[in-house]
């Protein structure tokens, strides 16, 4: 593929949005920018979050306006029944939850207790457990039972990189007619875009984006925190 034109007019740092402002600190007042006038609000000011491990929020969920961008979907999609794939302590599966139509679901995998047991907790706190079901175990495995039995409106991928191409495959098969996958972390940190991944994330990734090149759907990428792709079936 040919390097298209006007590159450097692409990510956050472009000449065009540093042309009036001067700062050292662009990129960090971007960020507060964007999320002042997208009324973002931080995960521990909107939730209470039980979280007593190593990982801090920021590290390991879904960043404030990757969870922004998700909520906005739900609204315009208004989905019923809606699949997560690693949750983590629960934060992107609650703020799925809050979109959800009336006795809607949201259906959460996890496949290390720890987190399953905290993410449970954090529904509990926030009264959230009746329109979360979350089940403990490996994706694939799931995936391939006769645990969920209903077909989902949108399914948000962000866990199991490594098998992401596998998991992929047999989400597709869950989807609705006019149903939207979202993939989080398809830079992988950037090793995605090596012509040979470093890391086995890195190539999990980049199997499933040589598996979807070919595929006759509709797709999208946008460049913010690590990388979300949209999907949708033509």
């Amino acid at each position: 593929m040919k390097r298209l034109k006007y590159s450097s007019l692409f990510l956050p740092n472009q000449p065009t949005l540093k042309k009036y402002f001067k700062s050292k600190n662009f990129e960090d007042h971007l960020y507060t920018f964007i999320a002042r006038y997208s009324d973002i609000i931080k995960p521990n000011k909107k939730y209470k979050l039980f979280n007593p491990t190593k990982f801090s929020v920021e590290e390991m969920a879904s960043n404030p306006i990757s969870l922004s961008f998700l909520s906005f979907i739900c609204y315009l999609i208004k989905p019923k029944n809606i699949l997560e794939i690693g949750s983590f302590i629960g934060l992107s599966t609650m703020e799925l939850s809050n979109h959800l139509k009336k006795n809607g679901k949201v259906t959460a995998i996890e496949k290390y207790d720890k987190f399953y047991n905290i993410a449970k907790k954090n529904f509990k706190i926030n009264k959230l457990e009746k329109k979360i079901n979350i089940i403990l175990g490996e994706a694939l495995n799931v995936l391939s039972s006769n645990k969920l039995q209903n077909k989902f409106d949108l399914i948000f991928i962000d866990g199991n990189k490594e098998n992401y191409k596998e998991i992929f495959q047999l989400c597709e098969k869950k989807l609705t007619k006019n149903g939207i996958i979202i993939i989080d972390n398809i830079f992988n940190q950037g090793d995605a875009m090596n012509k040979n991944p470093q890391t086995e994330k890195g190539y999990g990734v980049k199997r499933l984006l040589n598996y979807l090149k070919n595929k006759k759907m509709t797709k999208c990428i946008l460049p913010f925190y690590d990388g979300i792709m949209l999907i949708k079936k033509n």
